[in-house]
């Protein structure tokens, strides 16, 4: 066992296998798997570190602290990453990569722009995904699983507006 998870790539059915068992597991205990109401969490523990009155009254962030300021979803996002930590230590490829090859074909070796461009992508992502009510792994996992028509929704719309994207961002290195 120790061996398979020392591989570089996994199989992709044996991790959505066990996707799926985390999501029954899940599910049992009454809970959704998802990331962005953790964001939405910590965003409003920063924020009230400054301003607790702003806090207070946004329904926003009062909407996330309904129950406990932090719960088993913000342990989730500590966890993915020394998760990654762990299986990027255990992995038998020791490359450490700042700027990718395909991003280096396409718009130089600067390790700057590479994180700016990173950040701002993050920003959007973090931000349509509130404004859809769930991220991917909410939408595309939790409702997936669950039939749901609007997650369903979410994640062909996502493969429409993403798989363009990619060829005209990365046109340089497909032909």
């Amino acid at each position: 066992m120790i061996d398979y998870l020392k591989k570089d790539r996994w199989s992709a059915y044996a991790v959505g296998a066990l996707m799926g068992v985390l999501g029954w597991f899940i599910f049992y205990t009454g809970h959704h798997l998802g990331t962005t109401l953790a964001v939405q969490k910590f965003t409003g523990i920063v924020v009230g570190i400054f301003s607790k009155k702003h806090v207070m009254d946004s329904q926003y962030y009062m909407k996330s602290f309904k129950t406990s300021v932090i719960e088993w979803q913000q342990v989730f996002v500590i966890f993915l990453f020394f998760g990654s930590l762990v299986a990027s230590k255990l992995s038998k490829k020791k490359r450490v990569e700042y700027v990718p090859v395909i991003w280096a074909q396409n718009f130089g070796k600067s390790k700057l722009k590479r994180n700016i461009y990173a950040f701002i992508g993050g920003v959007i992502l973090i931000f349509g995904a509130r404004l859809a009510g769930g991220c991917t792994s909410g939408h595309a996992i939790s409702g997936g699983l669950q039939l749901s028509v609007i997650s369903w929704i979410f994640m062909i719309v996502v493969f429409a507006f993403a798989i363009p994207t990619a060829l005209i961002i990365y046109r340089k290195s497909i032909k």
